[in-house]
């Protein structure tokens, strides 16, 4: 059967993981979540804008990348762009002298964050939108902009909403992306890289394959996708913090999700073979909520008690991975990990501990099992006291490539 293999950028994207989304614009200042374009640009004005801040919570939440809305469906641009007068340069924000990007891509940089940016293709303020040759020029320059003045990106965001039946000249604006962002990943649109996983609850499918095809039988968000011969395509799963919205809502303090919940959300996305992207909103002062940060880093915290100190581990190798203990522990958890840089190959896995022998033949007990494994498998299991464990598959195209297998206690 025909391997579908990753590009690098695909590869380096997975190790990312967990990243943070940031929507910022007008709507923070309206209460809204889709502006219609008409919106004032003076109400622009975060009078404590502090990107840095953003970076830092994410740093120290190991988080690896963030995205921006640089530009929403509403058309405002976060950057003093030289196509249209909505944007900052129409505001009365740093005098109208500022450009959010270029703060949010240092403070980045600063805090060794990759950054990158979602430029809405649907826009409510362009007057050229009813012209689709029109608007794909003006389109055009502002990603022109976005990808040529601020340094390397390692995601673009494009977001489907609002666009369906609409055409847009994807071969004209990939052939800038590429050119002037060859190690950016393109998110669910034009020539994408990566795909959407489907809902805005975080919640990756048990079988989230990585290749997707006709023969796969979980859901995309786009239909397309399925009838290509197939293609390599890991999902990134988005979702927010709080439950009030993707932009920032006043007095929404009681509606951020609980720890339990968000690490139900790890482990449905980065625990089913996706990255994260979870949304925290900055306010109207441009700063990030002190109670969500903090709701942030109790989860990292949690992952880190779960996942950071490994009883043993193993890898990589070629059909199985075992992992003898210096002695029986309590084990509760798991991770493992398929090697893809030369495509998906595991199409059934087993994750068994050695009970000893019977009669002189090894009895295996099953903890976990699956179909897909992919980029991270993240499990827990009734604790049990053992010193061998293996993982192995039992169905695969050819070898099963397997990365590592690390094991946890509780």
């Amino acid at each position: 059967m025909a391997q579908f293999l990753p590009s690098r950028r695909q590869l380096l994207w997975q190790d990312l993981e967990f990243g943070m989304f940031c929507h910022f614009g007008v709507n923070t200042f309206t209460g809204r979540e889709w502006g219609d374009g008409t919106e004032d640009p003076a109400l622009f004005n975060p009078t404590r804008l502090d990107c840095r801040q953003w970076a830092r919570a994410a740093r120290r939440a190991g988080m690896r990348y963030a995205v921006l809305t640089a530009k929403h469906h509403d058309g405002f641009c976060l950057w003093p762009t030289a196509t249209t007068a909505h944007c900052v340069r129409s505001s009365v924000w740093r005098g109208g002298t500022g450009d959010v990007v270029r703060e949010f891509v240092d403070a980045c940089r600063e805090e060794d964050i990759l950054p990158g940016l979602y430029c809405s293709p649907w826009d409510r303020n362009a007057a050229c939108y009813s012209d689709p040759a029109a608007y794909s020029s003006f389109y055009l320059a502002q990603l022109r902009e976005l990808c040529g003045n601020y340094g390397p990106l390692t995601e673009l965001w494009f977001d489907g909403a609002g666009s369906a039946g609409y055409t847009y000249d994807w071969p004209r604006i990939m052939q800038v992306v590429r050119e002037l962002q060859p190690e950016a990943v393109v998110f669910n649109m034009g020539d994408p890289d990566i795909r959407w996983g489907c809902n805005e609850t975080g919640f990756g499918s048990p079988d989230l394959w990585t290749v997707v095809d006709p023969s796969r039988r979980e859901t995309v968000e786009n239909p397309a996708f399925l009838s290509l011969p197939g293609t390599f395509l890991p999902a990134e799963m988005d979702t927010t913090i709080n439950r009030a919205g993707w932009f920032w809502h006043a007095g929404s303090q009681a509606r951020i999700r609980s720890v339990r919940e968000l690490l139900g959300v790890y482990y449905r996305s980065v625990g089913h073979g996706g990255n994260l992207l979870l949304n925290l909103a900055p306010s109207t002062e441009g700063l990030l909520e002190e109670a969500e940060v903090e709701r942030l880093m109790e989860l990292a915290g949690e992952i880190r008690r779960r996942f950071g100190t490994p009883l043993g581990q193993a890898g990589p190798g070629t059909g199985g991975l075992e992992v003898v203990l210096p002695q029986a522990e309590l084990v509760s958890r798991f991770e493992a990990t398929e090697d893809l840089s030369q495509g998906e190959t595991v199409l059934a896995w087993v994750l068994e501990a050695d009970m000893g022998s019977h009669h002189g033949v090894t009895v295996w007990h099953r903890l976990a099992s699956g179909n897909a494994l992919g980029h991270k498998r993240l499990g827990d299991f009734a604790p049990i006291v053992a010193r061998r464990f293996r993982l192995w598959a039992p169905k695969s195209r050819g070898p099963a490539r397997l990365r590592s297998l690390r094991l946890f206690g509780e």
